[in-house]
């Protein structure tokens, strides 16, 4: 399932990258043809383009990190093959879960780079947003796996698990730090703060499970999986920037642009509940 959000979100990244250059319209200051330029001129288009990319990418790593673990589970042994098996637990719930919330954000993304034209049944673009929605409901809604991540993969390994991957992802971090590759920017910083982020959230939500709040801990559930999703996936990104400088400004371009979003979640995990709690009365009707 989740490698169908990543299918999805990539078919409507292919179609709207076509699209944007073929499209033409008004004038850009970066294009020296002659009349209206290709709308992937825009910077506005550009930014929708990229976000579809990154998140597609991000998805993907995280299904592949997961499909990874999986098999390492199978072909090893003893506490070697205990580790992956955790590690394969705690990854499945994003894969399923990020992956097609992805297929549809990036879908949505696509129709918008169309414009009108994608809202009619011609270009496929609408199909693609259509045929996605499904895929965050069946073989268990995201609701029910960022449940499930919280109060079932956090406690795994006596809670250590999840803070072993966390320091792996801030092991990646500090490579970028000390790369001498040119055009990482603020990734370095903008990594390190989103880790920080998502260590706090994580070691809150254990501590509401220790101390018996459950209710309090799955208010903040299904923001915590986005938050260790983006975390984990601006890391990816940067593991694979590291090893091919083609892709070092699609990741500075996350990390600087949507990354960000991780502090917010964050405040989510930790304050959100209280209100949420007394929101929800006011729905009840019996």
């Amino acid at each position: 399932v989740g490698m169908q959000g990543v299918a999805v979100a990539e078919t409507a990244t292919q179609k709207a990258l076509a699209y944007a250059n073929d499209r033409r319209q008004g004038k850009a200051a970066n294009y020296n043809g002659n009349g209206m330029a290709p709308i992937v001129h825009h910077p506005d288009v550009q930014r929708n383009l990229l976000t579809m990319k990154a998140l597609t990418q991000i998805a993907r790593a995280i299904s592949y990190s997961c499909a990874h673990a999986i098999d390492n589970a199978r072909i090893s042994s003893g506490d070697e093959a205990a580790h992956w098996q955790e590690r394969a637990n705690l990854l499945t719930p994003l894969a399923k879960a990020f992956s097609t919330d992805v297929g549809v954000e990036v879908a949505s993304f696509g129709l918008q780079v169309h414009g009108g034209m994608g809202f009619i049944e011609e270009t496929g673009a609408a199909a693609l947003y259509r045929d996605a929605r499904i895929a965050p409901i069946y073989e268990g809604t995201n609701g029910i796996q960022a449940i499930d991540l919280v109060t079932r993969k956090l406690p795994l390994g006596s809670g250590e698990h999840v803070h072993g991957y966390i320091a792996e992802l801030k092991a990646i971090a500090n490579q970028v730090r000390t790369s001498n590759l040119q055009g990482f920017g603020r990734t370095a910083d903008a990594l390190d703060q989103a880790l920080d982020d998502l260590g706090q959230a994580t070691r809150f939500l254990q501590g509401l499970l220790a101390d018996g709040r459950s209710d309090e801990a799955l208010a903040g559930a299904t923001p915590y999986l986005r938050l260790i999703s983006l975390a984990a996936g601006g890391a990816y990104l940067a593991r694979g920037a590291l090893a091919d400088q083609s892709r070092v400004a699609l990741c500075r371009f996350f990390a600087e642009n949507l990354l960000g979003e991780a502090g917010a979640l964050k405040e989510r995990v930790i304050g959100g509940a209280e209100s949420l709690a007394a929101a929800g009365k006011t729905l009840i009707s019996a």
